[in-house]
Order: C-alpha cells, then sequence, then structure tokens
C-alpha cells in the first residue's frame, strides 16, 4: 500500500512560506556590528528545513536550490564568510527567489532547474 503524498503538499507550501518570512524578517534585523548566532542559526534552520520538507516530498530542485542556501548560511552563521550588507542582500533576493519557486509549485507549476541552478551558482559568487 503506498501513501499519496500530494495530501501533504499545501501544508508543506504553508510552511515554507512561513520559514521564509521568518528568514526574511531575521536577515533584514541583523546588525552588522553585533554578530547574533542565534538570529543566524533561526535564518539557517528554516533553509534546513525547507530543504528536508521539499526533499520529503520530491521536490527536487527546490530542495537543492535550499541545500545551497543553507550551506551558505552555515558558512555565515559559522563566520567562514562574512555576515556583511552584501552578503544579507544576496540572501534577502535568495529568500524570494525560494518563495517564487513555492509559490510556483504551489500554482502546480514546475520550476527550471536549469534556472535555479543559475541562480545557486550566481549565489555562490556573490558570497565572500
Amino acid at each position: 500500500m503506498s501513501v499519496d503524498m500530494s495530501q501533504f503538499h499545501d501544508v508543506l507550501f504553508e510552511e515554507c512560506l512561513e520559514h521564509l518570512d521568518i528568514m526574511k524578517s531575521e536577515l533584514q534585523s541583523i546588525d552588522l556590528d553585533a554578530f547574533d548566532f542565534e538570529k543566524m542559526n533561526t535564518i539557517y534552520r528554516g533553509a534546513h528545513t525547507i530543504k528536508g520538507g521539499c526533499a520529503m516530498l520530491e521536490f527536487n530542485t527546490e530542495s537543492v536550490y535550499a541545500k545551497e542556501m543553507e550551506h551558505l548560511l552555515m558558512a555565515m552563521r559559522d563566520k567562514t564568510k562574512q555576515t556583511n550588507a552584501d552578503n544579507i542582500a544576496v540572501m534577502l533576493d535568495s529568500v524570494e527567489f525560494l518563495r517564487a519557486m513555492i509559490v510556483a509549485l504551489q500554482n502546480k507549476e514546475t520550476n527550471d532547474e536549469a534556472k535555479a541552478l543559475a541562480h545557486c551558482a550566481k549565489m555562490q559568487a556573490a558570497i565572500v
């Protein structure tokens, strides 16, 4: 007997959008003069949760994109990448890109894997 995983799609989409809202809010409120590990960890956990949820329901393009965000956020959280205005702007752009991907899924549209991978490369190149 197999389980129809589509019954969980709406819950996943709602959860992803909530995490993206939190990530955006936290990114916008970062004080560049006072590093806040917990704030960065909250943002990281949002990407981590989205990655896992999308992977579980086989939204692989979205999961791979969230995984790339997760890697960069972990590097910022662990101070191997800078938490500066430019990197925050890149991450905010990435949050909006992932939001558009989730909304497309809600609308039963397929996201372009090549476009997502190109945006991942752009994100990687921009983070210093």
